[in-house]
């Protein structure tokens, strides 16, 4: 009897239960539930498809997520954060620390807040106060490895690479498993000049990152180009026309060596012409010497006994500076003394690296009376190793090429195209080739085919 009773009781409990459940108040209930829960899988949803568009740097998909859902919920910590980090990726940074210093109000503590300030203004150059958030963080983490980076950062903008490299030997005392400090460190050295501590430390991040592209690159060319202490070349040009004359040829024979105390690499140089049916030879030096950190200079000097086509004596002085992390700029002037004529050309060059691109501007400027335009040529290289790379070249002016010959002076306004590539085989066994096309403003067209092989050990 007590079995069944009970079993009476539990039925008329359930009985209780579904007429609850099936009062309005109760279904008025569990529609909310489910409509609140309803938007909440949406928010997280959205959240999802913002996070996922950041990662894919679409920064204006998730700008555009992220002020929709703001409209209806302006403080969201996760939507303002992913806000304002697409618009600093983006290039606006303003906007982005409008959101960040608003969310600092509500936040005044949180770190990653006050990380992603001082990283975007250090990105604009305001380097007192992107090295006063780190130092805030530093506060409220005194190993945050973050904010101890972005110090370093900043003592290398500012040239002080000692207090750079202390911070970062820190950061390593913290955590050796780091490869990308490795790296930096290793970067440093190179802008200093010291290429073993540069390789020393590229090799150990490249032993904790051993499939990490910038970091092998990084390593060799961490080696300077003159390292091998012996070169030998010959080049092959050959340039002809649309009006019938004879092709040009010119002929060159390299001999090149390395020099003691690291003064770079010296090439004695055999050059040789044939235009109009006659010959020219000049005799060449070019040397390559350290100056200081981050700097060297190319100076070449010529001579030629004929001084048909070349000029009697001339020189070239050209400096080259490394600046910032990946900018190098040149100015230099060249003497040419013709039987005719004395010539001076000031030049330089603007250049810059990006990851396996470098891309040049290089100019000329003759001050006579009738050469007074400035040339223009524009390279752009695809490296594959520190020495292996193809180009592509386009130019403007008078002049937008080096001149050899006393023929080259004599130009109209051209444009000329240039396409080639440099490549080392087994290490030792050079191959360059070089294409150009050349289209002056009187009718006139050149095409010009340069090889070079050679040998290094």
């Amino acid at each position: 009897m007590g079995r069944i009773k009970k079993e009476r009781i539990s039925i008329g409990l359930k009985i209780k239960m579904r007429k609850k459940l099936l009062s309005p108040f109760y279904i008025l209930f569990l529609l909310l539930f489910l409509f609140t829960e309803g938007v909440s899988f949406n928010e997280i949803s959205e959240k999802e498809k913002a996070l996922h568009a950041l990662q894919l740097k679409d920064y204006s998909t998730t700008i555009k997520i992220c002020l929709q859902q703001l409209e209806s919920t302006p403080n969201d910590y996760d939507f303002n954060f992913m806000l304002s980090k697409a618009y600093a990726y983006s290039g606006e940074w303003d906007k982005a620390l409008e959101i960040l210093n608003k969310m600092l109000i509500l936040y005044p503590k949180n770190i990653d807040l006050l990380l992603s300030c001082s990283r975007i203004d250090s990105w604009k150059g305001n380097f007192e106060e992107a090295e006063s958030g780190y130092n805030e963080v530093l506060k409220l983490s005194p190993n945050n490895i973050e904010a101890l980076t972005g110090i370093a950062e900043i003592a290398t903008w500012k040239k002080n690479h000692t207090k750079a490299i202390e911070i970062y030997q820190r950061i390593l005392q913290l955590d050796p498993s780091l490869p990308d400090t490795y790296y930096r460190i290793g970067k440093i050295y190179q802008w200093d000049g010291n290429y073993s501590k540069a390789k020393e430390n590229f090799k150990k991040a490249l032993n904790l990152s051993p499939e990490n592209k910038e970091y092998k690159l990084a390593l060799d060319k961490a080696t300077p180009h003159f390292e091998e202490k012996f070169e030998i070349r010959y080049q092959y040009t050959n340039e002809s026309f649309n009006d019938g004359r004879p092709d040009y040829i010119d002929n060159q024979f390299v001999f090149g060596f390395r020099i003691p105390q690291e003064l770079g690499s010296l090439f004695l140089k055999y050059n040789r012409t044939k235009r109009f049916n006659k010959q020219d030879v000049q005799y060449e030096i070019e040397l390559y010497p350290r100056l200081w950190p981050r700097a060297y200079s190319f100076l070449d000097f010529n001579y030629s006994s004929k001084a048909i086509h070349y000029p009697r004596t001339s020189y070239l002085v050209e400096i080259y500076q490394a600046l910032f992390t990946s900018m190098e700029i040149s100015l230099g002037y060249r003497r040419m003394n013709f039987k005719a004529d004395t010539v001076s050309i000031y030049l330089g060059s603007i250049g810059y690296y990006l990851g396996n691109y470098y891309s040049f501007l290089r100019y000329y400027y003759i001050p006579q009376e009738k050469s007074t335009s400035f040339s223009w040529i524009f390279n752009m290289r695809r490296y594959f190793s520190k020495d292996n790379y193809v180009f592509m070249s386009y130019g403007q002016g008078s002049r937008p090429i080096e001149i050899v010959t006393a023929e080259d002076l004599f130009t109209y306004q051209n444009r000329i195209f240039l396409v080639g590539f440099d490549w080392y085989f087994l290490k030792g066994i050079k191959l360059q080739f070089h294409f150009s096309h050349r289209s002056e403003e009187n009718g006139l067209k050149r095409n010009t085919f340069l090889v070079i092989t050679g040998y290094r050990w």
